[in-house]
């Protein structure tokens, strides 16, 4: 095989590679999880989440915090690019491209452009904690 065509088909190769991506990428941003999904999710009793612990809830994407006071929200998705962030002892950070938030949720780095958002919640006529994740 000559230079020429080993060049044009990896060329093509990688084309098709970035282009493949790019979809992928695209149809990630314009859909939505949320379509058909009511935005009151219950998250159980408040006994079920440690004191001064954050627990992630994965399928949400949330942190929920108790402590003395009772329980808190916050959003375990990036402000950049929708990664999830994970907890670190001064608050969280996106594995994906290193914006760093206080325990607070407000940006301390990165390329993040704003805070993390905390949810409403509000007990549910079971005795459940809802949150409702379209009220920030």
């Amino acid at each position: 095989m000559k230079r020429r065509n080993f060049l044009k088909r990896v060329s093509l190769i990688l084309a098709s590679v970035a282009g493949a991506i790019g979809g992928i990428s695209l149809i990630r941003i314009f859909s939505s999880n949320q379509v058909g999904k009511s935005s009151k999710i219950k998250i159980g009793l408040p006994s079920d989440y440690p004191l001064d612990t954050y627990t992630l809830i994965e399928d949400h994407g949330i942190f929920i915090y108790r402590d003395h006071e009772g329980l808190q929200v916050v959003s375990s998705i990036c402000t950049h690019l929708g990664c999830t962030i994970q907890r670190t002892t001064d608050g969280f950070e996106c594995p994906c491209h290193g914006s760093c938030f206080s325990d607070s949720g407000e940006v301390l780095s990165g390329p993040a452009p704003r805070s993390l958002s905390w949810y409403s919640i509000e007990k549910s006529p079971d005795g459940r904690v809802q949150v409702d994740l379209d009220s920030k």
